[in-house]
């Protein structure tokens, strides 16, 4: 009887571990990350389950729902323009992460804040996880752009919050800055504008944090060059006058690991109104975007591509998708 139970609970153990790999592991490596935003309807280009699915079976092996807005009590409501979410097993049974984007519906703005930065971060994180019990989310992305709304320190503070709870927990976190939000050219922070990101990439908070997918459209280039930028990245930049969060004061410093940089490129023509302003040639579509990693290890190096959207890579012959099977 005692080696029975003895075996019984080495069972029940070697389950509870299979169950917490299942659960909490990143259903992803960090490199090779292929990243698309799905769900907005965008440009005209319905929205749709089949479509998602040939997406993941072409290699897209991280997808974005696009979007969830936030309020000010950090209530997560679907965008009205965006596609219903479907579960994450309709998708597909292979291997995928699958991350809900938040604020990009609401025009990229956030809520002036009617609560603590830590409650609102409480907040957000209790109904992440409703939202996961009924899709399978294994994370969220951030797609904040020039409107932080009347409290913008306070959401930093927020945020930083956020990341920390649900990485603390086991889910993905991801970004999707504009090249102004982080960027070494200027050497300050401005709410809202000029490295807004950076209290949320600083070496204070990077560990707490997956992806960061910066949209190599709409805005110029640092040095008009991904490779010279994504150096700059890597190697560390100091940001003065960054919000000070109680209990929780940041670095300044952003230093992002390669492992951890997706650039963000456009699927196709018309994906991006403002096109890839600095960018030599313009925007790297299809064959353009594999040459331009290929003949760069830097660039090379990093942990993967995101694009908008899965829509526009479909309307496109999905050039993308096919561009970053042959980077990675």
């Amino acid at each position: 009887m005692v080696k029975a139970s003895t075996n019984l609970l080495g069972i029940t153990a070697l389950v509870l571990v299979f169950i917490a790999l299942v659960v909490f592991t990143p259903t992803v490596a960090a490199a090779g990350r292929i990243v698309g935003y799905w769900g907005a309807t965008p440009g005209g280009h319905k929205s749709t389950l089949p479509q998602l699915q040939t997406a993941v079976k072409r290699g897209y092996n991280t997808i974005i729902y696009a979007f969830y807005d936030v309020d000010a009590n950090g209530g997560l409501h679907q965008d009205p323009g965006s596609a219903t979410a479907p579960q994450k097993e309709s998708i597909s049974s292979s291997r995928f992460t699958y991350l809900v984007s938040l604020f990009g519906g609401q025009n990229g703005a956030a809520p002036t804040l009617s609560i603590s930065p830590d409650s609102w971060a409480q907040n957000m994180f209790n109904n992440f996880q409703a939202l996961r019990r009924t899709y399978g989310f294994d994370g969220i992305d951030i797609d904040l752009e020039n409107a932080w709304g009347g409290t913008p320190n306070q959401v930093i503070c927020g945020l930083r919050k956020f990341f920390k709870l649900m990485h603390n927990a086991g889910y993905t976190v991801s970004m999707a800055p504009q090249t102004t939000a982080l960027t070494p050219q200027v050497s300050s922070y401005e709410a809202g504008s000029w490295n807004s990101y950076a209290p949320l990439t600083d070496t204070s908070i990077i560990n707490y944090v997956d992806i960061v997918a910066v949209q190599l459209y709409n805005n110029a280039v640092p040095f008009n060059s991904p490779d010279a930028y994504a150096k700059s990245l890597t190697s560390g930049f100091q940001v003065s006058g960054t919000p000070n969060c109680a209990g929780d004061s940041g670095t300044g410093l952003v230093r992002v690991p390669a492992n951890k940089i997706a650039f963000g490129f456009p699927a196709g023509p018309g994906a991006a109104p403002s096109g890839c302003p600095g960018l030599p040639g313009g925007c790297p579509y299809g064959s353009a975007l594999s040459n331009m990693y290929r003949g760069s290890g830097t660039l090379k190096g990093t942990g993967g591509v995101m694009t908008w959207s899965v829509e526009w890579d479909e309307a496109n012959n999905w050039q993308f998708v096919n561009a970053a099977n042959a980077i990675f």
